[in-house]
């Protein structure tokens, strides 16, 4: 595979200096930062790329050419990216994190800014997402149509705005890049340590030129399948600011009037887990390209990409009812340390037998159309046309259920990890006798999202040979519409308590192999399928019916009434639309200070927003008094179903930026760069949903959120020293800071509801603009390499906030990898670190606390061989170490999870001809 450097349209002093060297040109430059267009006199270096020195020595120059600040990643060979994983590669750059699903990386966070922080453009055109916000899923793109990754931590004019943290550039392979026919097929075999599952991996990459070079063709697919099995220990969450008596105090007198313990941490359950996922990714990759003469070329490429996951969970869980708890100990934080939950009167703590499904059935296409014109010598033309659609259809396909029995159990929190006991031992949780019926749920959301994006992009070069030598100015329209449909049904009004039978026939015992130790591996389980034909069967109407003494009908039509066999549109779903208009100027200069050559560019870019969010919300009508109970009131809706909600909001931006490089020797750089960017707010923010959660007299309290939110505003400054020492060798240090105003955090607010019966005021919890966040940062790099082979690549990122709020994400990280490529061999291990950040502010597993995740530290290898010229043998291993991921609540003490992915090993052949 080449890499070209083009060096045609650079600036005087440019041209005469390593400085000049301008990266990436059609093949590696994104379309949307308006490049310098390809001419028939061009000055061409060609870079052979092959094999990791070379991937390394190719981004390095393109680190040092950049007109920004800026790192990437480079492919080893055509179909060959370092790493099994874009994110993964990613990664191994300073300032960037990832979170991982199933042991694969999934999002980035850069500089501590999250993956909804972060634009992410596939050939310079944002692509749909899957999910419910704007964050990138990386696990849905394979990196065998990956050449190349880029990391731009200072913008441009040009390109587009939406990254506080960065914007990422992914390209795909183009066919003029090359020179007539290549193709190169590969296969492997995956090995999963804990599921002990081989399942295959196929790629294969063909590319041809006709016409004398005028037409090119390139096509690319892939094919990964993983049969992986994830073991968890799980306590969701922890209470703070408990009041709590053992059960065995309260009839004593001296606790009547003030709890025995105050102001406690008190966790609300303890889950053994094992999840058996099934994943299975089809992509591909279509380009043509057509050049009808020197001056004109015409692309058009297609992207498809299938990402279906199965993710489906055996668990035994105890959760714990504050009115059951007994001998309960605490440590000198107030955190809890043990305790027993206990049965009295066949009332009291239950075992629990939990069948959870979570899965993803992704589908995304996209398609565009780009013509780069050089128009004459002095202006270049670009226009570009792409539209892309991402699927998730999972609603409704994901469900919740449990079965158990009340039981007494015990937990000790004193360790690294809770230990249970269970009153009759192992048997106690694998006697089918035993299982009653309680909740169920099936969920999910369908989610789709779709953007239209239409640009022209000029660069105009002048004539002179003076000190301004480029200007890129252009236009840019995105529409996007995404629409989040969620399906919810529940029958826990009927079935939950543990009341009612379900048959011993269709319980059967569960063996979690290669499970933790010291904990039980055997425990009952059942088809969920099963479980709701049941509840829904006549046998169970006839049993609910008998034990209530309700009419069978009458059983029958509640039942039916829940909707568990055909979930419903529930009120919290939305369709947010957007549209943005851009437009920008970028000017570059050349020069010499005191003969040290400088290169300076700035722009502008203005960007005009509208949004409109439709949503379904149930119209508070009036609060009611409730007969023979003071403490509350009855919520009166306008309508039981909600009403169409549909709210608009605009907002305009100018947004400067400044990059200075300025060449100090021969080897050595400094950069400086000013930027103010934006982050439009997460689109579920934006959801006019009013919802009352508290409605006693006094203390009326409801969620919201807020079409109106401005979008996040970011002020940055960047300083680095690179010193290139060596054809492939180099260190820099880089320092950075960003203070964003108008960050969005949900805090509560009075708002008044004039109701039928008269005025109140609600405490109301919703999203709003007014916080200020200041990140500073330090970013080390270090490449070096010997003449025998061997090298080694480190850097480290060093980032703080002293705000008075934490941002989740931001933590420290480092890479060490170590490799050594001579001839035909080729080996490498790479060590990965990301210390402990705060991955939510709220956790998402429930609770009003944070969730932190704890150092992790994860070593991948490979090695490969070039059996001759077409053929190489490779292997390689993920997380070799066999790491496990563990998380915790406000203190060290408050275990939340522990996850183990397991490790898991490739063997495969690649060919080239």
């Amino acid at each position: 595979m080449t890499h070209k450097i083009n060096t045609s349209q650079l600036g005087p002093i440019a041209r005469r200096s390593l400085l000049g060297v301008a990266i990436a040109s059609a093949l590696h430059a994104p379309v949307a930062f308006a490049q310098e267009a390809n001419t028939a006199d061009d000055q061409v270096e060609v870079i052979e790329v092959k094999g990791f020195t070379s991937s390394l020595k190719a981004s390095m120059l393109d680190k040092k050419a950049s007109d920004v600040v800026y790192d990437g990643i480079t492919a080893e060979d055509l179909g060959k990216f370092p790493d099994q994983n874009v994110a993964e590669s990613l990664q191994r750059i300073t300032g960037v994190a990832i979170d991982r699903s199933g042991g694969e990386g999934q999002y980035i966070t850069v500089r501590g800014f999250g993956p909804d922080f972060n634009t992410v453009l596939v050939n310079g055109r944002q692509i749909a997402t899957e999910n419910q916000g704007r964050a990138f899923s990386f696990d849905t793109l394979p990196a065998e149509l990956i050449s190349g990754a880029k990391v731009y931590k200072s913008p441009l004019a040009s390109m587009q705005e939406g990254g506080i943290g960065s914007t990422v550039e992914v390209t795909t392979a183009r066919p003029f890049a090359f020179d007539g026919f290549k193709a190169v097929p590969s296969v492997k075999g995956m090995y999963e340590d804990i599921s002990e599952e081989t399942t295959p991996q196929l790629s294969g990459l063909v590319t041809n030129t006709f016409l004398d070079g005028k037409l090119g063709v390139l096509a690319a697919a892939s094919f990964q399948q993983r049969k992986l099995q994830t073991n968890m220990l799980e306590t969701r969450y922890w209470r703070p600011e408990v009041s709590i008596t053992d059960r065995s105090q309260l009839d004593n007198p001296d606790y009547a009037d003030n709890a025995q313990y105050n102001g406690v941490y008190v966790p609300q359950n303890f889950d053994q887990i094992v999840d058996l996922v099934d994943r299975e990714r089809t992509s591909g990759n279509l380009v043509v390209q057509y050049a009808p003469n020197d001056d004109m070329t015409l692309t058009l490429d297609g992207l498809y990409s299938k990402f279906e996951v199965d993710s489906d969970a055996h668990s035994v869980g105890h959760w714990f009812s504050d009115s059951n708890l007994d001998d309960m100990t605490f440590n000198d934080n107030g955190s809890l340390t043990g305790v027993t939950s206990t049965v009295v009167d066949g009332v009291g703590g239950a075992t629990d037998f939990i069948r959870r499904r979570y899965g993803r059935d992704v589908e995304i296409q996209a398609f565009g159309a780009n013509f780069e014109w050089l128009v004459n010598d002095n202006l270049t033309a670009t226009i570009d046309v792409s539209t892309s659609t991402a699927e998730d259809n999972s609603g409704g396909d994901n469900f919740f259920t449990v079965i158990g029995y009340n039981n007494e159990y015990s937990v000790d929190y004193s360790g690294t990890t809770p230990t249970l006991t269970v009153a009759g031992g192992d048997a106690a949780l694998q006697d089918p006798s035993l299982g009653r019926m309680h909740y169920n749920e099936r969920n999910g959301f369908d989610t789709e999202d779709t953007i239209s994006e239409y640009r022209a992009d000029f660069t105009w070069v002048p004539d002179s040979d003076n000190a301004f030598y480029k200007a890129d100015f252009g236009i840019y329209y995105q529409d996007r519409e995404k629409t989040n449909t969620r399906r919810f049904a529940s029958g826990c009004e009927i079935f939950c308590g543990y009341t009612f039978d379900f048959p011993d026939e269709l319980l059967s015992v569960f063996t979690a192999e290669n499970y933790f130790s010291g904990v039980p591996n055997q425990w009952l389980t059942y088809d969920p399928e099963a479980f709701f034909d049941y509840a829904t069967s006549d046998e169970a109407v006839q049993q609910i019916a008998d034990a209530t003494g309700l009419e069978f009908e009458t059983v029958r039509q509640a039942i039916d009434a829940t909707n568990i066999a055909d979930p419903q549109p529930s009120n919290d779903s939305y369709v947010v639309s957007e549209e943005t208009l851009s437009a920008y100027a970028q000017f570059y200069f050349s020069t010499e200070v005191s003969e040290m050559p400088l290169d300076i560019n700035f722009g502008f870019r203005y960007s005009q927003t509208d949004t409109s969010v439709d949503g379904t919300s149930q119209v508070v009508k009036d609060l009611e008094p409730i007969p023979n109970d003071p403490s509350d009131l009855n919520v009166v809706y306008e309508t039981l179903v909600g009403e169409p909600v549909n709210e608009t909001n605009s907002y305009s931006s100018l947004l400067p930026n400044v990059n200075v490089k300025l060449q100090l020797t021969d080897d050595v750089y400094l950069r400086y760069a000013y930027s103010q960017t934006l982050t439009r707010p997460m689109m579920d923010d934006l959801v006019p949903v009013f919802n009352v959660t508290v409605s006693r007299p006094g203390n009326l309290q409801a969620q919201a959120g807020n079409t109106e939110l401005e979008p996040y505003k970011a002020t940055s400054w960047d300083v680095s020293l690179e010193w290139y020492y060596d054809d492939t060798s180099y260190f820099s240090a880089a320092a950075f800071n960003k203070e964003v105003e108008d960050f969005i955090s949900s805090d509560t607010a009075d708002e008044s509801l004039f109701l039928d019966s008269g005025e109140y005021v609600f405490s109301v919890l919703r999203p709003r603009n007014g916080e200020t966040l200041e990140v500073d940062g330090l970013e080390l790099a270090w490449l070096h390499t010997l003449e025998n082979g061997f090298g080694i690549q480190a850097n480290a990122t060093i980032v703080d906030s002293d705000s008075e709020f934490s941002l989740p994400g931001l933590g420290n990280s480092q890479n060490i990898t170590v490799f050594y490529e001579k001839d035909a061999f080729q080996a490498r291990v790479a060590l990965n670190n990301r210390e402990t950040f705060m991955q939510e502010a709220v956790s998402s597993l429930g609770g009003t606390e944070p969730r932190f995740t704890e150092t992790y530290t994860q070593v991948d290898m490979s090695v490969s061989y070039d059996v001759n010229e077409t053929f190489t043998v490779f292997f390689e291993g993920i997380n070799i170490t066999d790491e496990e991921l563990t998380r915790r609540g406000r203190l060290s003490e408050h275990f939340v999870q522990q996850v183990a992915d397991g490790s898991r090993y490739a063997v495969g052949v690649r060919a080239s001809f």
